[in-house]
């Protein structure tokens, strides 16, 4: 038998160790002979930073294929990416480039979408999201860390004094002071606040059940304001020329005025030459102190009454509430002079579908000796009047006159500022024939914006016949507003 000889040996084991070497190779490397399985699709990116082909692709931090190549399209980086024949990807994906650790290499993830469809070979994801490199967050926290170190030396600077210390601390016992203070208040009316609180709540409850019932009424009331906006909008634009021609006339008098004003400044100049000589009924008057004396006090009496007109106010307001039992609509047109901060005078002429009733008690003699006493009671359809004083005392504000063709007064409370505010108001105490007791009315109204407001509330609550609820909408516009309309209406000038 013949042997083997070393050489013949050392042959048979270098096979062996190459054949060994390459299935380790191929096993532990995933290496695949010819075209690997799977569909293509693609992904473009504004960065790919860090991503390098064979990255491997996840989904839900599972791998299911990897990078196939990367190129450049236009200004954006392209990825096609190598995806398992087995594993479906929804449309609407979106895919991130991931890190899988602070310094780890990166890894393109793809987060599920939730389109109908699934991707096909060679479909193209536009939903992508890049991630910055290590260079530009070093680069952005050096920039954080100087703007931390020039606060840092401004507050060093500003409070390492010992005044600005001191004064922190006495900030600081204050603020503790005040903390105490309120802490105490609240422990002892804690029930007021608390019935406050809870009054509030159902208050808007109330008004919010209110909104819910008439959202139809509302919307009306919100589309004719449209309209009505609408509509100055037209008024500006279609009088364009007249504005126009009203400032070429003003450009064209400061011209004038600046031509003639030398000429006016000369005349002054000789007037105040002719005054300080004592002529003329000026001069006169600052020569002689007697006449100063009583030009002085009547120009006292002329600036009080000035600066009392000056503090007049005046607002004028048109408002409309829906009564729900009887399906109509009580209009108002209100005038309010306002002399004082604290006191106000409220004119107001009524549209009551009630009308103003009229009773009429007569006896009819039928025969010789015997009467019919006959009761009618007629409604006529004629506005009502209210004419009101009122004085304000805080938040609440008294009122009292002539309400609606009666005697009457009323109350109004503001809960929050000039916003919201409740009313109560008592009139007619002869009572209605129908029901023999006064009418009482309680309304809510809550400002929406500075012209607009809506109301809410229950009408004649006290006479269970005629009572319902109502809600309404208003505008309200004051000194301000009225010269801005003016102003904006078509005025055309000589």
């Amino acid at each position: 038998m013949q042997k083997f000889t070393t050489e013949i040996k050392v042959g048979f084991f270098v096979i062996i160790a190459v054949i060994v070497l390459g299935y380790m190779t191929f096993k532990i490397g995933e290496l695949t002979f010819g075209r690997e399985k799977g569909y293509l699709i693609y992904g473009v990116f504004e960065s790919v930073a860090g991503l390098d082909i064979k990255s491997p692709v996840k989904m839900a931090g599972v791998a299911v294929g990897s990078i196939e190549g990367i190129t450049l399209a236009g200004e954006m980086a392209k990825v096609a990416m190598k995806i398992n024949p087995d594993v479906k990807i929804r449309k609407g994906v979106v895919a991130a480039i991931k890190s899988e650790s602070l310094l780890g290499e990166k890894y393109l993830d793809l987060i599920p979408g939730k389109e109908e469809g699934f991707l096909r070979e060679g479909d193209i994801i536009n939903k992508t999201i890049s991630v910055a490199d290590l260079d530009s967050l070093i680069s952005q926290l050096q920039n954080v860390a100087e703007d931390i170190k020039s606060i840092s030396g401004f507050f060093k600077e500003t409070l390492g004094t010992p005044e600005t210390q001191s004064s922190i601390n006495e900030i600081i016992t204050n603020l503790r002071n005040m903390t105490q203070s309120l802490s105490t208040l609240t422990e002892k009316e804690s029930g007021a606040i608390d019935n406050i609180i809870r009054n509030l709540g159902d208050l808007i409850g109330q008004m919010r059940d209110i909104a819910e019932e008439n959202k139809g009424p509302l919307k009306n009331a919100i589309t004719n304001l449209g309209k009505i906006s609408g509509d100055l909008g037209d008024i500006a634009r279609e009088n364009k020329t007249p504005l126009r021609d009203t400032m070429a006339n003003l450009q064209g008098l400061s011209a004038d005025l600046k031509e003639s004003a030398p000429r006016l400044l000369n005349r002054v100049d000789r007037l105040v030459a002719r005054v300080e000589k004592g002529e003329g009924t000026v001069g006169k008057l600052m020569q002689e102190d007697g006449l100063y004396e009583k030009l002085d006090s009547t120009l006292t009496g002329i600036n009080k009454y000035v600066t009392a007109t000056d503090r007049f106010k005046l607002n004028v307001g048109f408002r409309g509430e829906y009564l729900f039992d009887g399906n109509n609509t009580k209009g108002y047109f209100s005038l309010r002079l306002q002399p004082k901060e604290d006191k106000y005078y409220l004119f107001e002429i009524v549209d009551d579908p009630r009308g103003r009733v009229k009773v009429t008690d007569t006896k009819v003699t039928t025969t010789p000796g015997t009467t019919i006493d006959t009761h009618e009671i007629r409604r006529d359809d004629k506005l009502k009047i209210s004419a009101l004083f009122a004085r304000r005392f805080g938040d609440v504000i008294l009122r009292g006159g002539l309400m609606e063709s009666t005697f009457g007064f009323g109350a109004d409370y503001y809960i929050k500022g000039e916003q919201l505010r409740t009313s109560v108001d008592a009139w007619n105490f002869d009572g209605d024939p129908d029901a023999k007791k006064p009418h009482l009315k309680l309304t809510v109204n809550y400002m929406v914006f500075k012209s607009l407001f809506i109301n809410a509330g229950i009408d004649d609550f006290v006479n269970s016949k005629l009572s319902g609820a109502f809600a309404g909408a208003g505008l309200s516009f004051d000194d301000e507003d009225l010269k801005y309309i003016l102003t904006r209406l078509p005025i055309s000038l000589p």
